[in-house]
């Protein structure tokens, strides 16, 4: 049977798209289950849109696998919407973060997309500790010994007194996101909290951002987690001002 096809000649288009106020490009870890649907959670609106793109990721966790992403990023950060405007490039993973450093960091996402505001979890939990007035803090992550000692250094470095730290010894990603939410509530309480200012919960891959508001609740300290206070930071980057609500004391500042 022919179907005899319409064609309808309307005006360019120029209406408004997805992410007319910010338009966030997610450089996610190949195996991360987290930080995708946990940034669309805290998107609930159609102003503000994040658009994925995966890299390429080396397992078991480690200092050699973390490095590797560096010379991949520009690659996969010129994948993100290539002919649409994109506001803020986010490199996905907290501990490669740490090691790579900021600018290299920024320095290979411009390399792939040139004129775009860059973050990470590393600089965003640091900027948003500032901004909480965290100074001292209590320390969770999923990772093994050694590299939550490389986080820890980190943080010391930039000048956060880390009274208290715990690791559950975990170097997968797939394994970090299995680890229940029941779990990092109740070990969060295990640490030395009661003197510190934040309690921040690190890594990009777990499922952190449920507990934020009842460990905030439970404790009375603020609560930092990546992937919270890296949407926070790209917000920011971005000078959108969405309404968040039920993640935590961070969206308030």
């Amino acid at each position: 049977m022919t179907v005899q096809i319409n064609s309808v000649q309307i005006t360019a288009p120029n209406g408004p798209a997805y992410g007319e106020q910010l338009r966030i490009g997610l450089i996610a870890l190949a195996a991360d289950i987290a930080i995708e649907r946990d940034f669309h959670r805290m998107a609930a609106t159609d102003d503000v849109s994040v658009f994925t793109s995966r890299i390429r990721q080396g397992e078991p966790n480690s200092e050699a696998t973390f490095r590797a992403f560096e010379s991949e990023i520009p690659h996969v950060a010129r994948l993100i919407l290539p002919n649409s405007r994109l506001d803020v490039v986010v490199f996905a993973c907290t501990a490669a973060s740490m090691l790579i450093g900021a600018p290299q960091i920024e320095a290979a996402v411009r390399l792939g997309r040139p004129g775009v505001a860059v973050t990470n979890p590393a600089t965003a939990v640091t900027e948003a500790l500032r901004a909480v007035g965290g100074r001292r803090i209590a320390m969770l992550t999923p990772y093994t010994q050694s590299v939550t000692e490389t986080a820890v250094t980190f943080m010391q470095g930039q000048g956060f007194e880390v009274h208290s730290a715990a690791c559950l010894g975990i170097d997968l990603d797939d394994t970090h996101a299995r680890i229940s939410e029941e779990v990092f509530f109740q070990q969060a309480l295990e640490l030395d909290w009661k003197s510190v200012d934040a309690i921040f919960l690190s890594c990009t891959a777990i499922r952190s951002l449920n507990v934020i508001e009842r460990l905030e609740r439970a404790t009375g300290k603020v609560v930092i987690t990546s992937n919270q206070a890296t949407y926070w930071h790209a917000l920011r980057l971005g000078k959108a001002s969405p309404s968040v609500k039920g993640f935590g004391r961070l969206f308030e500042f």
